[in-house]
């Protein structure tokens, strides 16, 4: 059985990049890698919005949502691995980032 390569990409992608971007109407900064740029780049394009008005949905999302987030740049990174999940991935992956945290079986080793 052949083994698989888990890393093997550009170093690049994961260079983090601060970027000043206005959600729902304020400036604020996100300091994201830039695989996770690429993804949201991609993802506004697909709905013909910017960058900008994409997070800002995510953010009305998430405020609507009436969760407690505790980071929003971890909101958004969680967010952009779910879209491709939803989009390429399998329904499994989806319900199990549905469940409550306390369930998410940990791997304490």
């Amino acid at each position: 059985m052949a083994s698989t390569t888990y890393g093997n990409f550009n170093a690049k992608l994961l260079k983090p990049r601060q970027r000043s971007v206005r959600v729902n109407g304020f400036a604020t900064c996100l300091r994201l890698e830039e695989i996770y740029w690429s993804i949201i780049e991609d993802l506004a394009r697909e709905e013909s919005l910017t960058v900008g008005k994409l997070i800002s949905r995510w953010a009305m999302e998430m405020d609507l949502s009436h969760e407690p987030v505790w980071n929003f740049t971890g909101y958004v990174r969680v967010v952009c691995v779910l879209q491709l999940i939803n989009r390429h991935g399998s329904a499994e992956m989806m319900d199990f980032a549905r469940l409550p945290v306390s369930s998410i079986p940990r791997n304490d080793t």
